[in-house]
């Protein structure tokens, strides 16, 4: 076979993608001008309702930061946003990806459509003007938004490059924190190495630091252990991998996880060509019902992590063990090619590299039911949440308190290793008054589900994320500002009245009661 390989940096180096030809045969003729209408819409919504006051105290020629986002996809844009709505405003994203990259949807998210519904509240936050529907509409139409029953992929792709240029959240591409160095006193800022274009080395200070790293933030990729000792790494890809699927045609490819993403990369194997795709789930059947769809209401999307400890993780315990299905398209379109095949009650034992009839080598995968041969294996075996994992908090990961340092019934439990997490997505201490700066280090990632559920990076609930973040930085900042508020608060004067006593008013005008 020819050598399947994988570049951890490049993104998918496949052939162009038949939706995206589509996508642009269905864009309106004057959609420039459009759109040019509603960026112009935008930031006037932004400027009529934005707080008019440079308000945070700033130490003469200080080139700190209040705020640092880690990750430059949908929940670090939408932070960054929420930020400036308080008039944070010195803010910077991060991103170890080049520029027409937005997170995770043209690279790995490898299916036709969003899964989550299109009218939900986003990272538009507090600006109507803003949402997905306003730059749908501009795009495509009135009458396409209405027919349209999930946003296509790639359409959120392009409507995130076009928020990130129309709010004017800077971001640094091709950068990499390399390190985060814990303050040298209590209060002061974070030091942050950085790794940029060119492989430029420099540092910056931080106030307060939000990883908004998406599903690998919590640690990284979940994969089994008989995989990746005992096979080549060219023959088997985690579903979050760079893959070159149009190396796949002609071979035999093996999906471990029936989960959407299982799904949607054998739809794309299949589409390059593979001559078989064949899905392996554990489960005797395939989920059918979505969890995520009960939790799109306010009390969850915003309010989940007022409950208890006891309600949280009752909650955290079931939800979890429900799987996100494949969505109707994906399953229907990998029914449409004849070397789609489903596996249901088949877990996987081992994979090994024999010698095939044919001559060279193939996998043998010996499962419940039986041993079946590929060419590749791609694990769509999910995410694990292990903050050791993340080179980012090795300074402060011993100081970082976990569920199962907080809550008895998580100890040996898988979630317990999850953060448990303040109000604004903080991280708290394990040891009290050990490492205050924790306070100011925000885990907006897959790992904050346990204290936070769906009000997290997820679409369904990343409007009530972004606010909690925000609304947790203000009242930081403030407190710490205090003194210095308060004082200029003590010599402040606004003169309004300038004399007192009777007016003419044929010295010009002032204000009279209203009639009406």
């Amino acid at each position: 076979m020819t050598a399947v390989t994988s570049d951890p940096v490049s993104p998918d180096p496949v052939s162009p993608d038949p939706a995206a030809e589509v996508q642009t045969s269905r864009r309106l003729s004057d959609a420039g001008a459009r759109l040019a209408t509603l960026r112009a819409r935008v930031h006037e919504d932004i400027a009529t309702t934005s707080h008019a006051r440079d308000w945070i105290p700033r130490a003469p020629g200080s080139t700190e930061l209040d705020v640092l986002v880690i990750g430059g996809g949908q929940a670090g844009l939408g932070t960054a946003f929420a930020l400036q709505r308080q008039r944070i405003d010195r803010v910077l994203v991060v991103d170890d990806g080049p520029e027409h990259e937005v997170g995770c949807w043209d690279r790995y998210a490898r299916m036709h459509t969003l899964r989550s519904p299109k009218h939900m509240r986003g990272i538009e936050f507090d600006v109507p003007s803003l949402h997905v529907r306003r730059w749908f509409e501009a795009v495509y139409g009135e009458a396409a938004w209405a027919a349209v029953e999930l946003v296509p992929r790639l359409d959120w792709n392009d409507y995130l490059r076009w928020y990130r240029e129309v709010t004017g959240v800077p971001v640094q591409h091709l950068t990499r924190v390399t390190a985060i160095h814990r303050p040298t006193t209590p209060d002061g800022p974070f030091s942050v190495e950085l790794c940029g274009p060119d492989g430029r080395e420099t540092t910056l200070t931080a106030r307060r630091i939000v990883c908004a790293l998406g599903l690998a933030g919590g640690g990284g990729v979940r994969v089994p252990e008989f995989l990746s000792s005992s096979l080549p790494r060219e023959r088997w890809f985690h579903t979050e991998d760079p893959i070159d699927f149009t190396a796949l045609r002609g071979l035999r490819v093996a999906v471990l996880g029936g989960g959407a993403s299982g799904f949607d990369n054998a739809a794309t194997a299949l589409d390059h060509g593979a001559v078989r795709a064949h899905v392996f789930v554990r489960r005797a059947t395939v989920p059918a019902s979505n969890p995520l769809r009960w939790m799109e209401f306010p009390g969850m999307q915003e309010r989940f992590y007022d409950l208890d400890d006891q309600s949280k993780w009752d909650f955290g315990v079931m939800s979890g063990g429900l799987p996100q299905p494949p969505t109707q398209h994906a399953v229907w379109r990998c029914f449409t090619h004849s070397g789609f095949a489903l596996h249901t009650g088949c877990g996987w034992n081992s994979a090994s590299m024999v010698h095939a009839d044919t001559g060279g080598q193939e996998i043998a995968i010996d499962t419940t039911r039986g041993r079946f041969h590929a060419d590749v294996v791609l694990a769509a075996t999910g995410y694990q949440v292990d903050l050791g994992m993340r080179p980012e908090l090795a300074e402060f990961v011993d100081d970082i308190a976990l569920w199962s340092d907080r809550h008895s019934p998580a100890v040996d439990h898988p979630a317990g290793r999850s953060p448990y997490l303040g109000p604004g997505f903080e991280f708290t201490e394990r040891d009290p008054g050990t490492a205050p700066w924790l306070a100011r280090l925000h885990h907006f990632s897959t790992g904050a589900r346990a204290s936070m559920g769906v009000t997290g990076h997820q679409l369904s609930g990343i409007y009530g994320g972004i606010g909690r973040i925000a609304s947790t930085i203000t009242t930081g900042i403030t407190r710490e500002n205090w003194g210095r508020l308060a004082r200029d608060f003590a010599s402040f004067e606004h003169i309004e009245v300038g004399s007192i006593g009777p007016h003419n008013s044929s010295d010009g005008w002032y204000p009279t009661r209203s009639r009406f």
